[in-house]
């Protein structure tokens, strides 16, 4: 029974982590001048190519069922629901990093989502003045200054570094999820998290298919995002997809890109 939620939560984990590639600011992107060190692009590029095909063969079209058959209200709350539940994750890396006022702040807004939000269907805490923040076990560590060590693309996953690797076992056991004993509610969870994440990351994977070089974008935006909140910045998940991705006609370059551009 334990393996079997364990599995489950590792799927949502996994359909969460598939589309994330990061995020910020357009005044900050090119504030880090450190290098992703990529030593296993090769297969990293496969991976990614298996991810982006995951996501076009079995998200996307689930997506579009799913946003064709249910109204825009049940699809937010569901989307909250799944969102709110990752906060024991975020508040518990913000104390770990001693970032106390953020992590009072993640705690209080997953207690006011959870309690009054009814289990986080309706999002209360942004109107009481909580906003959301994101973290990791990964930036923790880069907090602490651990190095990153290469850059990898993990099946499913999708963007990590060596550093980020322990916080998935502790990132599965730190969601509510995992603690749910009940099979038909677990595989219930899971379907609908799968479902919500295909519908919630369309816009993001969208951004990196339309970029001229889609796994360098990925992985610039990833680096930039990781070196971001590990200086303690507050982000929008979405905004430096689209500030890092220029219009063509906007596009500097090869050598003045901010990621390495593929060899001709």
């Amino acid at each position: 029974m334990r393996g079997m939620r364990l599995f489950l939560v590792l799927v949502l984990v996994s359909m969460q982590g598939c589309a994330t590639m990061g995020h910020g600011s357009k005044s900050g992107l090119n504030s880090s001048n450190e290098t992703v060190s990529d030593p296993l692009e090769s297969m990293n590029q496969k991976v990614f190519s298996f991810n982006m095909g995951l996501y076009d063969y079995v998200l996307e079209p689930v997506a579009k069922g799913y946003e064709a058959v249910t109204p825009q209200t049940f699809r937010t709350g569901v989307a909250n629901f799944f969102n709110n539940a990752t906060y024991p994750y975020v508040f518990m890396n913000d104390f770990l990093q001693g970032r106390t006022d953020q992590g009072l702040t993640d705690f209080s807004r997953f207690l006011a989502n959870t309690v009054i939000g009814i289990g986080g269907l309706f999002d209360v805490a942004s109107h009481m003045q909580l906003p959301p923040h994101q973290n990791s076990f990964g930036v923790t560590l880069g907090v602490w200054g651990v190095p990153q060590g290469a850059y990898l693309v993990l099946p499913f996953l999708g963007p990590a570094s060596v550093r980020s690797l322990p916080g998935i076992p502790i990132e599965i056991l730190s969601s509510p999820f995992y603690y749910i004993t009940n099979p038909t509610a677990q595989w219930s969870i899971t379907a609908m998290g799968i479902v919500n994440t295909g519908y919630t990351k369309r816009g993001e994977i969208q951004l990196v298919k339309q970029s001229l070089f889609p796994y360098y974008f990925a992985r610039s935006a990833w680096e930039q995002h990781e070196q971001y909140l590990i200086r303690g910045s507050k982000l929008n998940h979405r905004r430096i997809l689209e500030k890092l991705g220029p219009d063509e006609e906007d596009m500097p370059e090869k050598e003045t890109l901010p990621f390495a551009a593929p060899k001709p």
